[in-house]
């Protein structure tokens, strides 16, 4: 939804299991919100001028030190340059680590078809921007409870996201963010149910909490 004043503040929600975009400017502030709770949403972001240029959670790992992100760290991209810092961020625990999920994981591991994925969900909304046939961008993955074992076992358990919670960025260049609404409810992932997310983009942090509250 646009601000016919100015463009601003802009509000546009993800439709459970399906992916949306929003162009964000440098300096602006970027919420994602769970609406329902317990809801995973795969998080890219592209430089607007450069499509091979992104948000890197690989990258990030090396740059903040450890694989979980932290209010006030800054996020990189894949020439290790600036792209968001955090402010604000109610659940404190997302994943860095799993690929989008895709057609190929559901066949091979639960044996179904046709089942829509967040690899497919970016590739239809990025499709529209002239993607073309690069690869989809490692996901940052908001609200998605993984947890690594001291043996080195990856688990992934159920969302401890709740109703409302968000997480919200400052960007330091102008972007496109890609979510998708992860439609994954075949294991602890969307173990909840598949709901809507809800991006947010204002000009300062004033206004953000303004819409927010």
């Amino acid at each position: 939804m646009l601000d016919d004043k100015n463009n601003s503040p802009r509000k546009l929600t993800v439709p459970g299991r399906y992916g949306r975009s929003i162009d964000v400017e440098k300096g602006q502030y970027v919420a994602v919100r769970d609406i329902e709770g317990g809801q995973c949403g795969d998080f890219w972001a592209i430089d607007a001028n450069d499509f091979d240029h992104y948000l890197s959670p690989p990258h990030t790992w090396i740059h903040l030190g450890r694989i979980q992100p932290r209010i006030g760290d800054e996020l990189v991209t894949n020439q290790r340059k600036p792209i968001f810092t955090i402010i604000a961020d109610d659940v404190g625990w997302h994943d860095m680590l799993a690929p989008a999920c895709d057609r190929q994981r559901y066949e091979r591991y639960f044996g179904v078809k046709g089942h829509r994925s967040c690899h497919d969900n970016f590739l239809e909304v990025m499709g529209e921007r002239d993607w073309g046939s690069r690869m989809v961008p490692q996901p940052f993955n908001l609200f998605m409870n993984t947890f690594i074992e001291s043996d080195g076992t990856l688990l992934i358990r159920d969302p401890i996201s709740k109703r409302g919670d968000k997480i919200i960025m400052i960007t330091r260049m102008s972007l496109i963010i890609v979510v998708s609404a992860c439609p994954m409810d075949l294991n602890p992932v969307g173990g909840q149910g598949i709901t809507d997310l809800e991006i947010i983009v204002a000009d300062s942090e004033e206004e953000m909490m303004r819409i927010l509250n």
